[in-house]
């Protein structure tokens, strides 16, 4: 009986530190582009380039801290050259709530293409959804 305590206990241990690890790594940020021929593919990969001279957003990329998915969405328009420069997390539209909506993301302005959220706070499926099909950045703080 006492073997069977510590195999459990040797399992909790492992699970509660991979949980506490998973916790203390933020989630990565993810733009969503949508490619629809290979023009759009090529304009991609420009800005891609172009951004990648940033060693901030190269950094971001190659560790899996940024992320790109595909979207039904409008087709790719890749940011202004002023962007490229300075890092996007500069232009992005704070949220100060531990729980983003839907509406909270129907509320912010056209102009908004970045989300800056705090280390917990949880965004809903549909907001995320609403945020993706928006073309909004979801950008995590380290607060």
């Amino acid at each position: 009986m006492s073997a069977l305590r510590d195999e459990i206990r040797a399992i909790l241990r492992e699970e509660i530190a991979a949980l506490r690890s998973e916790a203390a790594s933020p989630p990565p940020a993810v733009e969503t582009v949508r490619i629809t021929s290979g023009a759009d593919l090529t304009r991609f990969a420009r800005d891609i380039a172009a951004r990648a001279a940033d060693p901030d957003v190269a950094n971001r990329i190659a560790s899996g801290a940024l992320r790109f998915e595909l979207s039904g969405g409008a087709a790719y328009a890749p940011t202004t050259a002023a962007s490229h420069a300075a890092p996007a997390r500069s232009a992005a539209a704070p949220i100060d709530k531990p729980l983003i909506t839907e509406r909270d993301i129907a509320a912010l302005g056209r102009e908004t293409r970045a989300l800056q959220l705090g280390k917990l706070t949880r965004l809903t499926p549909l907001a995320r959804d609403e945020a993706r099909r928006r073309g909004i950045r979801i950008e995590r703080t380290e607060r």
